[in-house]
């Protein structure tokens, strides 16, 4: 019985019967491959940085970050623009129409009698001419230079006392400026009445200008200083590296 027993359990086929490779002594697929790596292939080498690398890393993460300061060049543009376009082009053009008089927006203070000459030497055209300008480049210019030391702050400064200094200093300008001109024309229909706190205004916008405009320049000239610094610093470091 158990002969007869071994002799089927030999005649049954296995699992394997009928697949390539499945006879006997047959190699196994996979069994041939070698482990170790082919000839010819060496060990994987990882790139060093070299300066030229960092160099190129440098200026890819400037131009990354160079947005915001587009936008500070774009607002600084529109703003020296629009003091060249007013004190230097309209204002004195209405000199033209009053005998050569100047616009009490170009001086630094003016009195009573001035003014009273002033509103002599203007016509009813004259003064609606002065009232235009005040209302479209004697509004947009102190507005610009507000949003210009604001930006100016927000990108050269941490958050603190420095920002908010700018911010506040920006909107006092603006504030003064339209109300300057406010009071400069209400004073000249008035026949020079109202001329002391027109002039006190007007001298507080000249030296909030020159504040602002100080301020802004130290501010760029600061982030320029550092910028190099930190290209400098990250230069060595890779060098070194190397």
């Amino acid at each position: 019985m158990s002969q007869k027993k071994s002799k089927k359990r030999q005649s049954r086929p296995g699992p394997d019967a009928g697949r390539p490779g499945s006879a006997p002594g047959a190699p196994r697929q996979g069994a041939g491959k070698s482990k170790t790596p082919s000839a010819g292939v060496g060990p994987v080498r990882h790139p060093r940085p070299s300066v030229t690398q960092a160099r190129r890393d440098l200026e890819a993460s400037g131009q990354k970050e160079g947005s915001p300061g587009m936008l500070v060049a774009a607002l600084l543009g529109t703003t020296v623009f629009m003091f060249f376009y007013l004190h230097l082009l309209v204002l004195p053009q209405m000199s033209q129409l009053t005998g050569g008089l100047a616009m009490p927006d170009q001086q630094f203070s003016y009195d009573a009698a001035y003014l009273a000459g002033l509103d002599a030497a203007m016509d009813e055209p004259t003064h609606g001419q002065l009232n235009w300008v005040h209302k479209t480049a004697g509004v947009i210019f102190p507005i610009a230079v507000g949003l210009s030391v604001s930006a100016v702050a927000a990108w050269c400064l941490p958050r603190g006392w420095g920002r908010w200094a700018s911010y506040a200093a920006g909107a006092l300008f603006a504030v003064v400026d339209i109300v300057e001109n406010m009071l400069i024309e209400s004073a000249l229909r008035a026949g020079g009445e109202g001329a002391a706190l027109a002039s006190a205004f007007t001298t507080a916008r000249w030296v909030l200008l020159v504040a602002i405009t100080t301020w802004i320049v130290l501010l760029i000239a600061g982030r320029f200083r550092r910028a190099s610094r930190e290209r400098k610093e990250t230069m060595a470091r890779q060098v070194r590296r190397t």
